[in-house]
This record gives structure tokens, sequence and C-alpha cells, in this order.
């Protein structure tokens, strides 16, 4: 299925029923914090609304269900859907957009205490003799439509993106290093795999060592591939004409990554805002704000884009250092006082240009899983692939446990049988 642009897959964050992964976490002692995804206090930008400046996602959220059941509810008021409703659920539904939409007694959307207690105020309520709250001004529906703000609405209720998340405390390796404890003997690092070959009896595996340029083999019974679909077709491996065809058929995304660091937590100090996204339709997609030490002195780490799509493939062009200026360059259209007067160091991940991967994680369409899928994942002789690119999890590392396990089963079945 085509992903949205602010789609935010693995490395980052891992979803609350994403069990096996979180099994292995608890279990290996990799620690967990939760990642926090829906602020309402970030922001949404669009370069062709508000006159390119952002505003609050709860200021666009609130109006824009403001004014939808405005909408409803004068239809229904009008006997529009009288074909569609029954009168009981018509009562209740004047009553559900009343309350969701926090419409006035004439079922109208408009600036009132009541809405600013969702929206926020003008003056927020304070205490003392001029404590009194002033509401805030709603906007046009016009203006809620331009900002497209349903797509962040709509990104917060994807299944992968609903709270509660978490990620690893020290970054998502920790959860690599925690598998790596439990099997570092039977593992060789910095190893180059040339070729796969197999028969009746056996795998035969070819590498160089990417340090020493050593050359060697490795044997087994069988072999679970868990190289990304970019890397094995390439690779000199003996597979059969329909599991190559849908290796090759599989095309990857390609998101770039950029870390900025900055002097001091400025959006936090200067714009109350803990974790989350800030969104937008320039090629950074978005910036994310850290969800760990809080209120904390010095510098911290910005995530300055995460893009996909053709923002994507724009930054993945740029050198490194042309991929941190336009970070900033667009970032700062959030914090244009702070952006380049706390900026520090950068850098960033292009996963098309990344070696050993190629690009960010496979782009199955409903086409090419109808075509293929069954064939990259189906046992071929001795060997099977596995990874996210070999499940319906696509993205995220649960899908490559989930895949992994499958895989291991088969062959276990497999090997008991001969």
């Amino acid at each position: 299925m085509p992903r949205a642009t602010t789609s935010i897959p693995a490395p980052g964050a891992s979803p609350h029923h994403h069990r096996t992964l979180l099994h292995y976490c608890k279990a290996f002692g990799v620690e967990l914090e939760p990642f926090i995804q829906l602020n309402h206090n970030a922001f949404v930008h669009r370069t062709d609304a508000f006159g390119g400046k952002p505003q609050r996602y709860k200021e666009l959220a609130t109006d824009f269900k403001g004014h939808v059941s405005e909408l409803l509810a004068k239809s229904l008021n009008a006997g529009a859907l009288d074909g569609k409703v029954t009168k009981e659920d018509k009562d209740k539904l004047l009553e559900a957009m009343r309350d969701w939409g926090v419409l006035d007694k004439n079922m109208a959307y408009s600036s009132s205490l009541a809405v600013s207690g969702q929206r926020g105020y003008d003056q927020a309520p304070g205490g003392g003799v001029g404590g009194a709250p002033t509401p805030s001004k709603v906007n046009g529906l016009t203006d809620v439509l331009d900002s497209h703000v349903w797509t962040q609405m709509g990104f917060y209720f994807g299944y992968v993106m609903q709270t509660t998340m978490f990620q690893p405390k020290g970054g998502m390796d920790m959860i690599g290093k925690g598998f790596y404890r439990q099997i570092s003997k039977l593992v060789r690092l910095n190893t180059k795999v040339t070729k796969v070959a197999q028969d009746d009896s056996g795998v035969t595996v070819g590498w160089q060592d990417a340090k020493t340029g050593q050359i060697g083999e490795s044997k087994a019974d069988y072999c679970v591939c868990t190289l990304p679909a970019t890397i094995v077709s390439q690779l000199d491996i003996q597979m059969g004409d329909a599991k190559k065809a849908a290796v090759k058929a599989l095309p990857y995304s390609g998101q770039v990554k950029i870390g900025l660091e900055m002097k001091s937590r400025f959006w936090e100090e200067n714009y109350s805002i803990y974790g989350g996204h800030s969104f937008t339709n320039q090629a950074i997609g978005l910036v994310s704000y850290p969800n760990y030490n809080f209120f904390k002195d010095g510098p911290a780490v910005l995530l300055g884009a995460f893009a996909s799509g053709a923002g994507g493939y724009q930054l993945a062009g740029m050198t490194p250092e042309q991929r941190i200026q336009a970070a900033l360059d667009q970032g700062a259209v959030f914090h244009p006082a702070e952006y380049r007067r706390e900026y520090m160091n950068g850098a960033s991940v292009a996963w098309s240009r990344m070696p050993w991967i190629l690009g960010c994680c496979a782009s199955w369409t409903e086409e090419s899983r109808a075509a293929h899928y069954q064939n990259l994942v189906s046992l071929d002789g001795r060997i099977v692939l596995a990874g996210e690119h070999a499940s319906y999890y696509g993205c995220w590392m649960e899908g490559a446990l989930l895949s992994s396990m499958d895989a291991i089963k088969r062959l276990h079945q497999r090997a008991l049988q001969a």
C-alpha cells in the first residue's frame, strides 16, 4: 500500500503492539522509554497556507473538527441525511457534533472560552485580579483546509503510529546490541557476503573480510538470508527464477534523516514543546523533538528531517554539508530566531546511499505482493529469505522478527521431515 509522506518507520520508535520486539527488549535487558508521538503544541506548516507561517497543531485540529461538526449538524438539521440515518441516530449525531465540535447553542463553531479550552487562549487562565482568560480567534474554514491538517490528524490515527510508543535508551542500536550479547560467539562482523551456493547437502556462503581482505567460505545445512532485497538482487546467489524475479521487482524507499545538535533546548524554553513532531510540506518533512532529558541545560539533538518521497530523493542527492544547510534553512520556519544561532553540529543518513542496504525499506504495492510475495518468502531448496521486506510489516523491526521466526519454523519442519 502507498505510504503517507509523513510516515515514520523504524529506526525511530516501536508501537505498543509490536509484542515480539518488546518481548526481546525485556528479555535482553534493553531499557525502553516513552516516545512522544502526538504533541498538540507542535506546529503544522505549509508554504501555501497562512502566508507560510506555521500554526499550532492544537489550533488547526480543533478548528477542523469544529467546522466539520458545524457542517454535518447543518446537513442533519436541513434533512439532507434523512434517508441515511434514523431519527434516533440523527439526534445522537447532533448531540455528538455539539460536544465533539464544541458548537454553541445555535450549532455554530465560533470563538468562545469553551473552544479555547481545546485550541488555546489569547490569555490563558491566571490568578488574582487579572486572571480571567480571553478566548482565541478561530480560523476560517478555507484557511484550515489550506493547511491540510487532516493529514497530520490521520497520521496519528495510523495503527503503527498510535500511542503508546517506545524508544530504547541510548539509541535504536541498543536493540541490536541486546541481540548481539546473546550470540556474539556466532557472529562474524565486518564481513561482506560475496556468493551463496547450495546443493542437496547444504549451503556454502562465500565472504570477504572488509578490513583485512581475507576471503573465506562458511558452510551450513540451511541459510536464512536477511540481506535486503536491494543487495540480494546484486549477489551471486543460487535461487530459482521466480524468487530472483521477486527480489528484482521490489523497490525500496529512499528516506533521509538529519540530526542537528543545538546549544540549548530552546523548543522547550521558548515554545513549550516537549517531544512530538512539527510537520512541513518542505523536503525535510518534519522536525522531531527529543523525548528525554526534559528541562536539562546544555546541548541537545533535534531530528532536523525525516524526508521521504520526492523530498527524500532531493536530500539524498545532496552532499552531507548541503543536507545540513537545507535542514537549517527549512527547519528555521518553525524557530526562526534560534535555529542557526543555536546550531552546533549535524549529521545525516541517506539510506539509498548506504552501501549495505541501498534504501530504507521495501515498498510493496498490492499488485507486486500479489505477483511476487509468496515467491519471495517461499523456501528455495535450502535457502529462505527473511527481513522486513519478507513481511506485511514493512519498514519495522517487528516485521523482520516475525518473518525470521516464520522462516526458522519452516526450516525446522523441513529438517525434521528430512
